[in-house]
């Protein structure tokens, strides 16, 4: 979440901070473990989860026994997060201005979070000063499937940024390309997927409106074409990660 839109949406998304932890937080465990994987997190290791949430990747990290911290700029998410790893270092503020001295860390992750900030190149420059020579950024998003269509169908149309336009991250080669030109070098790609499903509508619904803040009379219509002949939805969904070593 960006410094410019921290003041506003940062106590929005803290105040549906246990919503969106029960009906979301365990939908992209499987990208967190392959990324988890890919850097291959174990004891010792010092990993940052920026725009961690509700603290599902910083629990998984310190699972596997790194020593973890994680920014966001929700208060309420962190509130959960510290509820799930009450080890780690957890702090609130904006992603392009992060409060730990340079190379602290030997790896940085963020999780559909960076193409929020007010300037993405800004926050990935960021990520890379707090990460030390050698270490290693992963950078996952959303890639393609049916929930972003839904969602983007579902929502108001956003407000003009106030920042530069953010690259097109869902795009193939747009992260390794800034990753280049933030003087990383790219070394790992893939993608995963992330099916969701509903028992029903009146789950989905429950799901979008409390957890992602989405309020449409229409989410039905949205969500029509992924209903299945027993009444529940089905929706194919994809992650794409990419790490780069600083």
């Amino acid at each position: 979440m960006s410094a410019s839109t921290a003041a506003t949406e940062g106590p929005e998304w803290g105040a549906r901070a246990e919503a969106w932890a029960e009906h979301w937080g365990p939908f992209a465990e499987a990208a967190r473990r392959a990324v988890a994987a890919e850097l291959g997190l174990g004891a010792g290791m010092r990993v940052l989860d920026i725009g961690c949430g509700s603290g599902e990747f910083v629990a998984l990290a310190a699972e596997l026994g790194a020593d973890t911290s994680g920014i966001d700029a929700a208060e309420g998410m962190l509130a959960v997060a510290r509820r799930r790893a009450p080890a780690a270092d957890l702090r609130a503020g904006p992603m392009e201005s992060l409060p730990w001295p340079d190379g602290t860390f030997d790896a940085v992750t963020a999780f559909n979070a960076l193409q929020f900030a007010a300037d993405f190149r800004t926050a990935l420059a960021e990520a890379a000063r707090v990460t030390r020579p050698g270490g290693h950024i992963a950078i996952c998003n959303w890639s393609s499937g049916d929930l972003p269509t839904v969602f983007a169908r579902s929502r108001d149309p956003a407000p003009p940024s106030p920042g530069p336009e953010p690259p097109a991250v869902r795009e193939p080669g747009v992260l390794e390309s800034e990753c280049r030109a933030a003087g990383l070098e790219p070394v790992a790609a893939a993608e995963v997927d992330l099916p969701y499903e509903a028992a029903d509508f009146a789950a989905f619904e429950r799901a979008v409106r409390e957890g992602a803040g989405i309020h449409a009379d229409w989410l039905g219509d949205a969500a029509a074409p992924y209903r299945r002949a027993d009444g529940s939805y089905r929706f194919e969904s994809r992650f794409r990660y990419v790490v780069a070593r600083v």
